[in-house]
């Protein structure tokens, strides 16, 4: 099971930080990952929107140390019917006529590059400076990467497509899971 390649998402920045996140886990093909939720407006209604998303590296409660730890002061509420309602929609079980929202709470820099990250297609890379070029800050690339890492909702916002120039890989889950997403995503 995994999220499928043509899946729109619509990305929406927060103002402030959530009341609360509903949260669950969901186990897929690359591993076990921790989904969150938050309530945004739009076009005047309440809708959920997808606010995390992070592989478990080693167990669900430290995935969820690291929730609470990224989003302080929000109040945390288990929710597994609703992340499990939300996974059918990410994993292709349930067909969908809109995007799948994404709120994000970051700096003018951090929403330039989760826009522009957005825009990178599945099966394809982009290197750090190529990245830094788009969003218009060409001399910015340690910025650029720094935006890049506080990602919190990977997978949807594709950040494990950005490499390095030198051929590094690094990822803040691991360098063999990335290699092993790239891999995939090559062969689609």
């Amino acid at each position: 099971m995994w999220i499928m390649d043509n899946l729109q998402t619509s990305l929406t920045p927060l103002q402030r930080l959530p009341a609360y996140i509903k949260y669950g886990f969901i186990d897929t093909q690359f591993g076990r990952i921790l989904l969150g939720t938050t309530s945004i407006q739009k076009s005047g209604t309440n809708c959920d929107a997808i606010c995390a998303l992070y592989f478990v590296q080693n167990h669900d409660n430290k995935s969820l140390e690291d929730l609470q730890r990224r989003w302080p002061k929000v109040k945390l509420i288990a929710d597994a019917t609703a992340i499990k309602e939300r996974s059918k929609i990410l994993f292709n079980e349930k067909e969908i006529a809109n995007a799948v929202d994404i709120a994000v709470l970051g700096t003018d820099l951090q929403l330039a590059v989760w826009s522009e990250l957005l825009k990178i297609k599945t099966g394809t890379t982009c290197t750090y400076t190529k990245l830094a070029e788009l969003v218009n800050r060409p001399k910015a690339v340690r910025a650029v990467a720094s935006a890049v890492a506080k990602n919190e909702v990977s997978i949807l916002i594709p950040c494990h497509r950005v490499i390095s120039k030198s051929g590094a890989v690094k990822y803040g889950w691991g360098a063999a899971l990335k290699t092993s997403l790239l891999n995939y995503e090559a062969n689609i």
